[in-house]
């Protein structure tokens, strides 16, 4: 009886082996922001086709200069072979008579890792556009989290330990930094660490201040601190220059999100320096309240790169600001499953 067990066993574990091998994905292709369209030639040359480049190749927000979201391909789906279905980013279109309504469902990991699909399926062009015109935001923000998180992923195996221990000593919040960026400034309630490089630099500044009331968290009141902060802070080359931000060719754009159920202030703009060399480019923060020691907490990522594209440097910060843990967040318990005993 044991003898039998025990070959149940190993055929348990050879049948899982089995099934485990044959699960295995290969490794997504293509390049950062690359998006794959599968749709027939003829709904892409028409106006439900048009609408979708455009808005997948939209402009990003905050860059000095035109840069889109994502950059469109397109294939049909006799087009769609194995070469193509390991690509990154994936959407996939149908439109038939068939279907009543719109339907639009969003996969990970279907034929690579890690993979983001979104499959599209509608009765006609008109409805589909109408569609997209409701969702199509939704759609774009799949693709950019879902490259986001393959960054993070990738900087967890080259983080800065060092910097993330003296950001920690100073402010109490962990945060990610990438171990290339490694040249640190630090005083009392702000830390600056940059990779120092002439081709694209990559920037990131934290810094804190009590806690008072809410309208500390205005549009307004954030872009004031945050030029306070830089013009103390951060000098130009030249004698009298000063970091600040941008405000005649272009306003920053204000978003209120949540991360990890707490509020957050986003902001996204272009920074220059003042009274100084002709330097500047795109910023992004994060302002969050740090509840356990009632302290406003900004992380400030921006790029200098001039001659030179900006997107995939700045969504690389982007990454690394959404990697910020607070103290509260740092500290909290996880939830434990507590099962009665019998006595």
């Amino acid at each position: 009886m044991r003898v039998k067990w025990l070959f149940l066993v190993l055929l348990i574990i050879t049948l899982n082996g089995c099934i485990s091998s044959d699960r295995t994905l290969p490794a997504v292709s293509g390049s950062q922001f690359e998006l794959l369209v599968v749709i027939n030639d003829t709904a892409w040359k028409a106006p439900v086709g048009r609408q979708m480049s455009e808005l997948f190749s939209q402009d990003m927000i905050g860059l000095p200069q035109p840069e889109p979201v994502l950059v469109v391909h397109q294939c049909n789906a006799i087009e769609f072979t194995d070469v193509l279905k390991p690509s990154r980013n994936i959407v996939f279109v149908e439109i038939a008579d068939k279907y009543t309504r719109t339907k639009i469902a969003y996969a990970k990991d279907r034929w690579a890792y890690p993979q983001a699909v979104v499959r599209i399926t509608a009765p006609d062009d008109t409805t589909l556009q109408a569609s997209l015109k409701q969702y199509g935001k939704f759609i774009v923000d799949y693709f950019v989290k879902a490259e986001r998180d393959r960054q993070i992923a990738f900087n967890k195996s080259y983080i800065n330990e060092n910097a993330k221990a003296e950001i920690e000593k100073l402010f109490g919040i962990q945060i990610e930094i990438p171990q290339g960026i490694s040249k640190a400034v630090k005083r009392k309630d702000f830390y600056w660490i940059t990779n120092n490089q002439a081709g694209i630099r990559h920037d990131i500044a934290i810094y804190s201040y009590p806690y008072t009331d809410k309208k500390m968290f205005k549009k307004e009141a954030l872009i004031a601190r945050r030029d306070s902060v830089m013009k103390a802070n951060i000098p130009g080359e030249l004698k009298g220059s000063y970091m600040g931000t941008e405000m005649k060719y272009s306003e920053p754009e204000f978003n209120e999100i949540w991360i990890n159920e707490g509020y957050c202030a986003e902001l996204r703009g272009l920074w220059r320096m003042f009274n100084g060399a002709a330097m500047g480019g795109p910023f992004y923060s994060h302002t969050r309240l740090d509840e356990v020691n009632q302290r406003v907490i900004t992380v400030d990522a921006f790029v200098f790169a001039p001659g030179n594209k900006k997107r995939n440097a700045m969504r690389q910060l982007e990454a690394v600001v959404y990697t910020t843990k607070l103290p509260h967040e740092i500290n909290a318990l996880k939830e434990v499953s507590v099962v009665a005993t019998k006595k």
